[in-house]
C-alpha cells in the first residue's frame, strides 16, 4: 500500500524519517555507570529561583541527571554511531550546565543561557572549544551559535543535529574532519557545515575514530531529556542505473500532445540533466531509470524543475503534474522495498522567460540526501537574495502574518504588527482582536515573501519561534472558555490603532466590552515580555492569560502552559477547565500586568 506525504515548497524536518526511537522506560540504551546520578522519571520540574534544582516525579520516559558530591558520572550509550542524526529534547536547571557529545568526542553545549544577548562558544548550542596542554593548557576553536535560542530553565526545548563522522583510509589515516551539518535549537539554524578538526575539551578520548557513543555530561549540573530519536546514516546511498531519455521539441499543453509522438531524440545518460534538449525551451522530457535501493523503508524525494512534470516511482505516482517556478522545490515520502525500483520523470516547458533547471534528490532510511544530477543542471536556477530585517534600534513593521503549529498552517493574519527590539525579543501583535501571536528571540524578520518577485504581503520571523492562541485577551466572564480567533459581535471591538513612545516602542489602543483598552508590551531584562493592560470601566471581564490544553501551577505565581513550553507570572491567577481546555484569568481591573517567559 502506497504511504504518500507532499509537501510543497517546504522543507521536511530533520530526521523526518528512519529514526530509532530510544526507551526512557529504563537505562538499557546507556552503559552503566555505577553512580547514582542518572534516573528515570515520569515528569521533572526546575525552579526558577533556585540554582541547579530539579524536582522529580516518579514514571517513566524521562531521563534526569541530578549530580551530587559523590554522584558526578557521565553517560554513554551502548551503541556507536558514524554519521547519524540526533534529535531530543531537554530541560535545564537555573544556572545548570552539561553537554551532548558526538562520539563521545565533539561536544554540543548545553546550558542555562536565558537572557544572554550575544552567546559565545560556551553557551546553549555552541561547539565547544578544543584543548591543548603543550606548552601550557589554553583552549582555541570553537564555535558560538548564530543567535541565543534557548529557553528559560524548567521548560522543555528541541535541539537537532546533523553529524557527519571523520572519514579514513584503508590504512587508519584520516583524510576527512568531522562535520557538523546542522544544529537546530528550537527551529532555528544554529550552525551548517562546521569542520571539527579535531575533538573538543573532555572527550573520551584524544584519537578520532569512525564511530563512537553518544556521551551526555554529567559531572556538572541538573538536566533532563526526552523523546531521544536517531537516524543511522551511515549506509551507502542508493545507486541510479543509467538513465534512458526521450525528447520531443514543440509548444506542449499537456501530456497527451507529447506522449504519442515520436522523439526527436533518445538517448543515455549517467546523471540527470535537463541539456539533452538542445533548446532551453519549447521541449518535453521523458527519463527513465532505476535506483538500486539497499535498505527497505521511507525515502524522501526533493525536486526543482523549471516547467510541467511529474513523477512516477515503483508505478506509483509520487508527484501529480504541476507547474513550478525554477526556485520552487516539491518533496515527497514513499515506501520503497529494496532493490531495483523503477523511476520516470516527465517534464515539459514553454515559459520562455524562465530558466531550465533540473534536479533531484533521495534521503532514504540509511544514507543522507544525495544529488542525482549533474551540477551544471541545476546552476540555472540560483536561489533569490534573502531580503531581511534587522533590529538594531526598536522597529515596528506591517505586514501580513502566516500563523504555524507544527508545521501546519493555522491562519494568515492580515493587520499583523511585528514589533523588533535589540534584546532580539520580538513579537506579532493582531490589530483584529487585541492578542499577541508569535513570540520568537533571535533574528528580526525575513521580508523576502513580501517583496520578492510580485510578493505576498507577508514577513516571516527570523529565530526561535512561539506562536499563540489567536484570541482576545480581555473577554467576558461567560466567554471565557472561547478559542474564537475573533471577538464576539457583543464585545463590540473596535481597533484604534498604536502611539509611539519615545523609545518608537507602541502602545495598542482599542474598545471592547465597553472599555477603552491601552495595551503596552515591553521587554524585561532582556529575558521576558511583560504585558500591561489599562483598562478604563472594568465591569464583568476577565484578562485571559492563556488559553491551552495544559496550564500547571509550578510556582506561587508561575505557572506553564502546553507541556512546559512557556511561563506565565501573574498575581491572583486562576486556572479553569472549559471543556477539554484549560483556561488562566485573572478579573479585569484598571491596570492588570502579566509576564510571558520563554
Amino acid at each position: 500500500m502506497k504511504k504518500l506525504l507532499l509537501v510543497m515548497s517546504l522543507c521536511l524536518p530533520l530526521g523526518s524519517f528512519a529514526q530509532e526511537t530510544v526507551s526512557l522506560n529504563d537505562l538499557s540504551f546507556w552503559k552503566p555507570t555505577g553512580k547514582a546520578n542518572w534516573q528515570i522519571a515520569g515528569d521533572v520540574t526546575a525552579d526558577l529561583t533556585k540554582n541547579e534544582t530539579m524536582t522529580t516525579q516518579a514514571g517513566k520516559g524521562i531521563l534526569v541527571n541530578l549530580p551530587d558530591a559523590n554522584n558526578r558520572a557521565n553517560l554513554l550509550s551502548a551503541a556507536e554511531y558514524g554519521d547519524v542524526d540526533v534529535e531530543f529534547d531537554f530541560m535545564m536547571a537555573s544556572h545548570s550546565n552539561s553537554g551532548f557529545y558526538l562520539q563521545g568526542r565533539y561536544e554540543i553545549q548545553l546550558l542555562d543561557s536565558w537572557g544572554v544577548k550575544k552567546p559565545a562558544y560556551g553557551d546553549c548550542g555552541g561547539i565547544y572549544k578544543r584543548r591543548k596542554f603543550i606548552p601550557q593548557e589554553y583552549l582555541y576553536e570553537g564555535h558560538a551559535p548564530r543567535i541565543n535560542a534557548c529557553l528559560a530553565p524548567g521548560l522543555w526545548q528541541h535541539m537537532q543535529i546533523s553529524f557527519q563522522a571523520p572519514r579514513f583510509d584503508a590504512a587508519g589515516k584520516k583524510i576527512a574532519n568531522a562535520k557538523v551539518i546542522s544544529i537546530r535549537l528550537n527551529g532555528y539554524v544554529l550552525h551548517e557545515n562546521v569542520e571539527l578538526t579535531g575533538p573538543t575539551g573532555g572527550p573520551i578520548s584524544e584519537d578520532e575514530a569512525p564511530l563512537g557513543p553518544f556521551m551526555i555530561q554529567g559531572d556538572h549540573g541538573a538536566v533532563a531529556f526526552r523523546n531521544f530519536k536517531i537516524a543511522d546514516l551511515s549506509g551507502k546511498p542508493a545507486v541510479m542505473a543509467p538513465i534512458a531519455y526521450k525528447v520531443f521539441y514543440g509548444k506542449f499543453k499537456e501530456p497527451k500532445d507529447f506522449l504519442s509522438k515520436k522523439p526527436d531524440a533518445t538517448g543515455t545518460i549517467n546523471t540527470l540533466s535537463w541539456d539533452v534538449s538542445k533548446q532551453t525551451n519549447d521541449f518535453a522530457q521523458i527519463f527513465t531509470t532505476t535506483l538500486d535501493v539497499p535498505k527497505a523503508g521511507k525515502h524522501s524525494f526533493e525536486f526543482q524543475l523549471a516547467g510541467k512534470y511529474y513523477v512516477n516511482v515503483n508505478g506509483k505516482e509520487l508527484l501529480p503534474d504541476a507547474w513550478t517556478f525554477s526556485r520552487d522545490k516539491r518533496f515527497a515520502e514513499m515506501d520503497l522495498p529494496a532493490g531495483k525500483v523503477p523511476v520516470e520523470i516527465t517534464v515539459y516547458k514553454t515559459d520562455g522567460w524562465m530558466p531550465p533547471i533540473l534536479g533531484m534528490w533521495v534521503q532514504g532510511p540509511s544514507f543522507r540526501s544525495t544529488a542525482y544530477h549533474s551540477l551544471a543542471s541545476t546552476l540555472a536556477g540560483p536561489p533569490a537574495d534573502p531580503i531581511l530585517l534587522d533590529a538594531k534600534e526598536p522597529i515596528v513593521f506591517r505586514s501580513f502574518t502566516d500563523l504555524f503549529k507544527e508545521g501546519k498552517k493555522l491562519k494568515r493574519v492580515v493587520h499583523s504588527v511585528n514589533v523588533g527590539n535589540p534584546s532580539n525579543l520580538h513579537y506579532t501583535y493582531d490589530l483584529d482582536n487585541g492578542a499577541i501571536v508569535q513570540i520568537w528571540k533571535g533574528d528580526f524578520l525575513d521580508t523576502s515573501p513580501m517583496w520578492d518577485d510580485r510578493g505576498d504581503g507577508s514577513s516571516r520571523a527570523r529565530g526561535a519561534l512561539l506562536t499563540l492562541p489567536d484570541s482576545p485577551v480581555l473577554v467576558a466572564s461567560a466567554d471565557k472558555g472561547s478559542s474564537t480567533d475573533t471577538p464576539a459581535e457583543s464585545a463590540a471591538y473596535r481597533p484604534l490603532g498604536y502611539d509611539l513612545d519615545a523609545n518608537d516602542l507602541p502602545t495598542f489602543r482599542y474598545k471592547m466590552l465597553g472599555s477603552d483598552v491601552e495595551d503596552q508590551i515591553r521587554v524585561t531584562d532582556n529575558k521576558y515580555l511583560t504585558r500591561t493592560l489599562s483598562i478604563k470601566n472594568p465591569a464583568g471581564q476577565v484578562v485571559r492569560l492563556a488559553l491551552g490544553n495544559e496550564i500547571s501551577k509550578v510556582a506561587d505565581d508561575t505557572y506553564t502552559v502546553d507541556g512546559k513550553s512557556y511561563y506565565i507570572k501573574a498575581s491572583g491567577a486562576t486556572i479553569e477547565s472549559v471543556g477539554a481546555q484549560k483556561v488562566l484569568t485573572v478579573p479585569a481591573s484598571e491596570k492588570v500586568q502579566y509576564a510571558i517567559m520563554w
